[in-house]
């Protein structure tokens, strides 16, 4: 895995100011279908505007999170902390660069969905200049200038995409469980975008908070939930947070899925399913200097994601907003002060049979 400079958690992260062309990769030659570019002017029919935050306006997705510039901003902070601690843009052994190696024999294609702002796809391009990559959102948020290999587009993930079976390469998924009504119907999608042999990778963050507690003496320390006892603000924002989510209209899962054992579920799409979790530390406790810095990161990234959730908690946990500001203010002291917080990022991939 390469390690660019521009992943730093403690560095600007601007875009890409390179001009939009097709750079050699043809549309056509894949049998790719021609996507209709967004003039300036469409924009503002794709968002609205409630709460004083930007939302997308899409009629029946039911993604519960603002599409705003502090939401955006977290999202790229977000991608740099799973870059650091990860070591790069995939999981670790993940076998990418085999996948994506050069063929001269045909195009390499390589597709994100729920793409955000791009951070990944932009990345990844940079690392294989060779090839053309997707990314697929129901907001253009991503930057206006691409890479010559980046191409995004408006689509939503929860019908079936323009693309012919076995387009690509790899497909990406990283966060999509808001977005998402039926995630084995995705992965299915999923599967028929592949080429055989190809990889698909996919990452969810646990919605849940946790504390490393031994179950007795002699165990080791494992994930544990905040609990009334431990943290009892942060366990009521979750509490309302799972409750918002699952009520209707749009109700979502209150956790976000494992995605292994969904492919496991589809012996006839997927094998060599390799899944695994990662413990990032949230806030300075860590006695390591670069976890430190990892983790001070994330306490403002979920900050901000409870600022960004607000929205959805008002209208949906059946919380009255003076209870939810005393919630939010317990909320925030216990993040600065609780030692040993952490967080689960799960991840898997999988190749295509």
């Amino acid at each position: 895995m390469s390690n660019t400079d521009n992943n730093n958690t403690s560095e600007s992260d601007d875009d890409d100011n390179s001009s939009v062309s097709s750079g050699g990769f043809s549309d056509a030659a894949a049998g790719e279908p021609d996507m209709e570019e967004i003039g300036s002017h469409e924009f503002p029919d794709f968002f609205t505007e409630r709460d004083g935050r930007l939302f997308h306006s899409h009629p029946t997705a039911a993604y519960p999170l603002p599409a705003d510039t502090p939401e955006q901003e977290r999202m790229n902070v977000q991608h740099r902390i799973l870059f650091e601690f990860l070591g790069g843009n995939y999981p670790v052994n993940c076998p990418v660069p085999n996948v994506l190696a050069q063929n001269p024999a045909r195009q390499r294609y390589a597709l994100d969905i729920c793409t955000g702002t791009g951070r990944w796809v932009m990345d990844m391009a940079r690392d294989f200049p060779h090839v053309a990559f997707r990314g697929i959102d129901i907001v253009p948020i991503a930057t206006r200038y691409p890479l010559p290999n980046v191409d995004f587009s408006i689509h939503d993930v929860n019908t079936v995409s323009p693309w012919a079976a076995g387009t690509f390469d790899l497909v990406h998924a990283r966060s999509i469980s808001m977005a998402v009504t039926n995630y084995p119907a995705v992965l299915a999608e999923c599967a028929r975008l592949l080429r055989a042999d190809g990889l698909f990778i996919a990452g969810e963050w646990s919605r849940m908070l946790f504390t490393m507690v031994a179950p007795n003496p002699a165990a080791p320390a494992i994930p544990t939930p905040v609990s009334q006892q431990t943290a009892p603000f942060l366990h009521t924002f979750f509490a309302a947070l799972h409750a918002a989510l699952t009520a209707p209209p749009n109700p979502l899962p209150a956790s976000a899925p494992l995605v292994a054992p969904l492919l496991a579920a589809q012996p006839q799409n997927f094998d060599q399913i390799t899944p695994a979790t990662s413990i990032i530390p949230l806030g300075g406790w860590h006695p390591q200097p670069n976890l430190q810095r990892i983790g001070r990161a994330f306490r403002n990234v979920f900050r901000e994601y409870m600022k960004s959730v607000r929205p959805l908690l008002n209208a949906k946990s059946g919380l009255q907003p003076p209870v939810l500001d005393q919630v939010y203010t317990g909320a925030r002291v216990e993040l600065r002060s609780l030692p040993g917080l952490v967080g689960l990022y799960n991840s898997v991939y999988a190749r295509r049979l």
